[in-house]
């Protein structure tokens, strides 16, 4: 496998910037700072984007010329060791239309989130870097104290492996490859585009969803299963499919659903908590990983 550009992992003093780079913040997002104090608390210092509280037609946090402007005073800003995404929603591909891309590779800094993040986290496999989808300020509060941790964690880089419960739908196997993937919407969404991860290298494929119909999920999954994916990937791993609708028309569960889809002969890891719930754990993406499934559960290290 080649080597992936891997960020210096952050220490007590350095500076993250916090940014909008997709819809905008909710009016509870506004009036609240608790974000920024626990990041404090860690030792660390904020700057925060021109255009965070920016709002545009679409939900947009700003147009998008401003959000790749934040985005880009940020990478060539040498204070910043970390750019933070404030939330998901819808965006992040417009935005990445909107700005040069080298800029990653040229001023290499962790980037987070999740959901709608998942594109600038393709954005950096196709350049070979690493990145971290984990929990983001509209996500930080109530009852997240495990995901602001395990963020703390990979942002400081103390993250090693996790071990998860036993799982009916899970697939006993042994894997090593690439942690890619992210929302399924978005890994979806990045089909047909320069982004586009073939899992041409030997790959571990995380999805989780939210918000979803059934129908939407069976076609993502089955483009997805037709393409190749699924095949190519040498391990799949199972997040957090929440509030999804229709299960009741079609007699089964999410889960039921995505099971359907596997394939046999390689391990898949069901239940592992990352997604749009509490506790949201924290991932490298892009970085080489082993996956061990066993009666007894499942664990995934991080080379």
């Amino acid at each position: 496998m080649k080597a992936y550009t891997r960020p210096e992992y952050l220490k007590p003093g350095d500076t993250v910037a916090v940014l909008a780079l997709a819809s905008s913040l909710s009016e509870k997002s506004r009036q609240t700072l608790y974000w920024k104090e626990m990041l404090e608390s860690w030792g660390l210092r904020v700057k925060t984007g021109k255009h965070l509280y920016d709002s545009a037609p679409g939900e947009f946090a700003g147009s998008d010329a401003d959000r790749a402007a934040d985005l880009t005073e940020a990478l060539l800003d040498p204070e910043v060791k970390a750019i933070i995404s404030f939330r998901g929603g819808y965006g992040s591909m417009r935005t990445v239309r909107a700005m040069d891309t080298h800029l990653f590779t040229e001023h290499p800094k962790w980037l987070v989130g999740f959901s709608d993040i998942t594109v600038f986290h393709a954005v950096l496999q196709s350049q070979g870097m690493e990145s971290i989808l984990g929990a983001m300020p509209s996500t930080i509060g109530e009852n997240s104290t495990v995901s602001e941790e395990s963020l703390r964690k990979a942002l400081f880089g103390e993250i090693k492996c996790y071990r998860t419960a036993p799982h009916p739908f899970n697939k006993e196997g042994k894997a090593r490859g690439r942690l890619v993937g992210g929302n399924l919407s978005l890994v979806h969404s990045c089909l047909r585009t320069p982004w586009e991860n073939h899992l041409r290298e030997s790959s571990i494929l995380f999805i989780e969803d939210v918000d979803e119909r059934m129908y939407n999920i069976d076609r993502m999954l089955l483009t997805l299963q037709q393409g190749g994916f699924f095949e190519r990937a040498k391990g799949i791993i199972i997040g957090q499919f929440t509030d999804t609708t229709g299960e009741d028309e079609w007699k089964r569960s999410v889960l039921e659903l995505v099971n359907e889809y596997m394939p046999a002969g390689k391990p898949v890891l069901f239940g592992f908590d990352c997604g749009h719930e509490h506790p949201n754990y924290s991932l490298y993406l892009g970085r080489e990983v082993t996956l061990d499934i066993t009666p007894d559960g499942g664990c995934l290290k991080f080379m």
